[in-house]
């Protein structure tokens, strides 16, 4: 009598069981890259973030640290004259286009390397608002003709609120109107999306600007 060898495979629920533990595996293999590859963009993202504030203060240093105690030409304005109402600072609403309040000033320290170029040391600089974003204004000379245009530098996006008050040298306020002088100090207060309130406080030269009297005789 001849003998028949059966052939033993898998059955098919022991297929079933093997595709159901590879789909698993490659599905946990999958939300393990996909985290991994998350948590790194989340990562260069937070960087760049943090990197745009960086940034962003280092302008505000530079800038508010070197604060001018000098009048300047503003749209083809005389500069230092009662007419033109002529500040040291200004902090007022749509100030440069500004969609909030907007400040404008010069500032000292913009390097002149062995006097090359037709300037002085000397810079108007402002900032402002537009949507949620902070701008740099500045221009090469601190006495502009009327229309000229500032050179716009994007700083920073997510911005809430951009605020300044000015410390008197008995209280803070919220409104500079001394034309002829600077603050003793001003504080920076920018209350961003992410990071929620800062603020940076600037000691200034605490300069006044010396009218001279032209009915004074000689």
């Amino acid at each position: 009598m001849a003998r028949y060898n059966k052939a033993k495979g898998f059955t098919l629920i022991e297929v079933l069981v093997a595709i159901a533990v590879f789909a698993s595996l490659s599905i946990a293999a999958y939300q393990v890259v996909f985290q991994v590859q998350l948590s790194n963009t989340q990562s260069q993202e937070k960087l760049g973030r943090l990197q745009q504030l960086q940034a962003t203060l280092v302008y505000l240093d530079s800038d508010f640290r070197q604060i001018a105690v000098r009048r300047f030409r503003n749209d083809g304005e005389e500069a230092g004259t009662e007419e033109s109402g002529q500040s040291l600072l200004y902090w007022k609403d749509n100030l440069l286009d500004s969609d909030a309040k907007g400040v404008l000033f010069t500032r000292l320290g913009w390097i002149n390397p062995q006097q090359q170029f037709p300037r002085g040391e000397i810079t108007k600089v402002g900032y402002r608002i537009q949507g949620d974003k902070l701008e740099r204004v500045w221009w090469r000379y601190p006495d502009t003709p009327a229309a000229q245009e500032g050179i716009v530098t994007p700083l920073l996006d997510k911005v809430e609120k951009f605020d300044m008050r000015f410390y008197n040298g008995e209280a803070w306020v919220k409104e500079w109107v001394d034309s002829d002088a600077l603050p003793k100090a001003i504080a920076v207060d920018l209350t961003l999306e992410d990071y929620g309130k800062l603020e940076r406080i600037y000691l200034t030269a605490d300069g006044k600007f010396e009218r001279i009297n032209e009915d004074t005789p000689e």
